[in-house]
């Protein structure tokens, strides 16, 4: 049974590392439709970040999805990807809890949430969020 129970850790694994490289595609893909030239993408995914600034990993299993980034974002004047705690990440955390009980698609470049300006006054003084 540790066999089992070992793959099965690992096609978690697989799944979840496929899920937050196209999350990155997404926000990316969502950045330049709105018209931004300039993006920092923060993720609290070390192993993405390692693996968006190493390059060279053509065996990885979503290097494609990354090669669809960097040709998104050839045409930015400036784009980064950082990571971040996850304790740092709360806002980002809030926002999809929001976005999963929401039944139409919504952004808020013109509106500003109360929840999350609450949460980000949190994060940028450290508390944890209630």
């Amino acid at each position: 049974m540790p066999c089992a129970k070992s793959r099965t850790s690992q096609q978690a694994w697989f799944h979840l590392l496929i899920a937050r490289v196209l999350a990155l595609r997404d926000g990316v893909i969502f950045t330049s439709l709105r018209g931004f030239s300039h993006a920092v993408m923060e993720l609290d995914s070390l192993e993405v970040v390692n693996l968006w600034k190493s390059r060279h990993d053509d065996r990885s299993v979503v290097a494609p999805i990354l090669d669809e980034v960097r040709e998104l974002v050839s045409g930015f004047e400036s784009f980064s990807i950082q990571h971040v705690r996850r304790w740092a990440d709360n806002s980002a955390h809030l926002c999809v809890k929001l976005v999963c009980t929401l039944e139409v698609s919504s952004s808020w470049l013109d509106d500003s949430q109360d929840f999350l300006l609450n949460c980000l006054r949190a994060d940028c003084t450290g508390n944890t969020y209630q």
